[in-house]
C-alpha cells in the first residue's frame, strides 16, 4: 500500500510539473532556470500529497521526490520531442511549396535535393541533441525533485516547532 501511494503521488506531481516545464519552454521570454524551480515544485507537490497520506519516512520522501522529478523530466522531454518532430515535418512540407513555382524539373530536383540534404544533417544533429536531453531532463528533474521534498520537509518541521 505504501509503494502504491508513493508512486501515485510521484506520478501526479511529475506529470503536472512536466507539462508546466513544457509550457514555460514555449514562451519567448528566456526562462532558463525556471525549469529547475518547477522541478523543485514537483518534489513539493509530491511531498504534500504524501503528507496528506500520513507517510512520514524521510527515505520515502526522498525516493518519491526523485521519482517525481524524473517523471517530470521525462514528460517535459517527451513533449519537447513531439514538438520538435512536428516542427521538422512542417519544415519538410514547406520545402516542397517552392517546387510548384519552378517550371524546370531539373532546377526543382536540385532544389529539393539540396534542401533535403541540409535538412537531413540538421535532423541528425537534432536527434543527437534529443538523445542527450533524454538523459539530462530526468536526471535534472530527479535532482531538483529531491531538493523540493527536502525543502517541504524542512518547512513542515519548522512550522510544527512554532
Amino acid at each position: 500500500m505504501r509503494f502504491r501511494e508513493l508512486f501515485k503521488s510521484a506520478i501526479i506531481g511529475g506529470v503536472i510539473t512536466g507539462i508546466l516545464v513544457f509550457v514555460f519552454s514555449l514562451t519567448s521570454i528566456e526562462l532558463g532556470c525556471c525549469c529547475c524551480f518547477l522541478y523543485i515544485l514537483s518534489g513539493v507537490i509530491t511531498a504534500h500529497l504524501l503528507a496528506r497520506k500520513h507517510i512520514s519516512s524521510d527515505k520515502d520522501y526522498l525516493i518519491s521526490g526523485a521519482l517525481s522529478g524524473g517523471i517530470a523530466g521525462f514528460v517535459s522531454w517527451l513533449l519537447y520531442t513531439l514538438k520538435e518532430i512536428l516542427y521538422f515535418l512542417l519544415e519538410m512540407l514547406s520545402l516542397l511549396s517552392p517546387v510548384v513555382g519552378f517550371g524546370d524539373y531539373q532546377t526543382a530536383a536540385l532544389y529539393i535535393g539540396a534542401s533535403i540534404m541540409t535538412s537531413g544533417m540538421i535532423f541528425i544533429l537534432e536527434i543527437l541533441v534529443l538523445f542527450i536531453l533524454f538523459f539530462v531532463y530526468p536526471l535534472l528533474g530527479a535532482t531538483f525533485g529531491v531538493v523540493g521534498t527536502v525543502l517541504y520537509r524542512l518547512g513542515v518541521e519548522a512550522f510544527k516547532r512554532q
